[in-house]
């Protein structure tokens, strides 16, 4: 009965929010213009199936036989959203840090659980590995995208944790950083949208089998202190204290946190939103020294 209540309650939320979120991307994406330099390849499958997957590669002109890549991860509250939301943030940062962005899509929410969505990623970064033969990932995520982007590369560079995670996809390549945009970083396993992490068989069981960190990014920071991490924040983010909270918690942290200024607003992923605007082209800066220029 009361897994019912709750069920109902965090459905009701996700149609509300992806409402919410239909209304303002669409005319985002109609009106937005793609920067020059940057070569883009698009709606690649890397995994088939009655529902393919599909991934972007953007590279920069000039770049020729890459091994690293940027793997992007939308963002959408994990039931939400779809590649295209990141284009032209992708394009943008392709350009400024020198080297490809791979763009990914993956199930959503609750069609997938949490454990199906970071395979799906490994499985993009795989494909890239042997199509294109790039070995070094960076990852780069906004919101829940963000917290994606942290745990793929945690469960990347630690089989314990991928395998606490039930993630069993053997990654190749390594992944060298993490870049995280206003990230989620704690869900409640009985809330909007963290009730989608696991697929319960059993709706009376009230243990998770999830380990806490999956629910928590602070409480995996601990796992990887050699990971180099950058946290984009905005001051009219809603999720800003969260983002706070969590750099200091997160050794050598490159964070960046754009303020508001006049009709520059620094709301949620806005970074994402509005790539070319003067806090954006800085926060795209921090990423990319964080990626490339801190080896």
């Amino acid at each position: 009965m009361f897994d019912s209540f709750i069920r109902h309650k965090v459905e009701k939320e996700r149609q509300i929010f992806i409402k919410n979120c239909t209304e303002f991307d669409t005319p985002r994406l109609e009106s937005e213009e793609f920067p020059a330099g940057c070569k883009s390849e698009t709606d690649i499958v890397y995994k088939e199936g009655d529902t393919p997957l599909k991934l972007d590669v953007y590279t920069p002109f000039g770049c020729v036989g890459a091994k690293e890549c940027f793997i992007l991860i939308h963002g959408g509250a994990f039931v939400y959203g779809f590649k295209k939301l990141d284009q032209n943030f992708g394009m943008h940062l392709a350009i400024k840090a020198g080297i490809p962005v791979v763009n990914v899509d993956y199930t959503l929410a609750p069609e997938a659980d949490l454990p199906q969505m970071i395979t799906e990623v490994f499985k993009a970064m795989n494909f890239v590995y042997i199509k294109y033969g790039f070995k070094k990932y960076h990852t780069v995520g906004d919101s829940a995208g963000g917290y994606l982007a942290y745990m793929v590369a945690v469960a990347a560079r630690s089989r314990h944790v991928a395998h606490k995670m039930w993630v069993f996809e053997k990654l190749k390549g390594t992944v060298e950083s993490a870049n995280l945009i206003c990230p989620g970083i704690q869900n409640n396993v009985k809330g909007f949208p963290g009730y989608y992490f696991e697929k319960r068989v059993d709706t009376k069981a009230e243990s998770s089998r999830l380990p806490d960190y999956a629910y928590d990014l602070n409480l995996i920071a601990e796992q990887d202190s050699g990971l180099r991490v950058s946290v984009i924040a905005g001051e009219a983010d809603f999720l800003l204290e969260q983002n706070r909270a969590f750099k200091e918690n997160v050794p050598g942290v490159m964070y960046y946190e754009g303020q508001n200024e006049g009709e520059f607003i620094m709301h949620h992923v806005y970074p994402i939103a509005h790539p070319e605007w003067p806090q954006s082209v800085k926060a795209i800066e921090t990423i990319a020294e964080n990626a490339v220029g801190r080896r």
